[in-house]
């Protein structure tokens, strides 16, 4: 069975998406569990977010399934974790 170049460079897109993807869910298993997002940066996340955004507006634009699902789910994931950090940051200010 051969395959040609096109299709493995498919797979390693989608390998790398689904890495992309679950390199977030433990920083948001860790936020969600310590109630803490003091290690987080706001100005990290907001540019990652810009990014993922325009990243997906290009892979809408061209069509590209891998990279549309692949950042959409990181888009996702990254809200989560954006959500985590303005959550956990009021309490903390609330608290003192």
């Amino acid at each position: 069975m051969n395959m040609d170049t096109g299709h493995i460079f498919e797979m390693m897109g989608t390998a790398g998406s689904m890495i992309m993807c679950a390199s977030s869910v433990p920083q948001i298993i860790k936020t969600y569990r310590t109630k803490c997002a003091d290690g987080l940066s706001g100005s990290y996340l907001a540019i990652l977010m810009i990014g993922m955004i325009l990243i997906l507006l290009y892979a809408v634009h061209v069509k590209d399934i891998v990279f549309i699902f692949g950042n959409g789910v990181a888009l996702l994931l990254t809200g989560i974790l954006v959500w985590l950090w303005f959550r956990y940051r009021k309490i903390k200010a609330a608290e003192n």
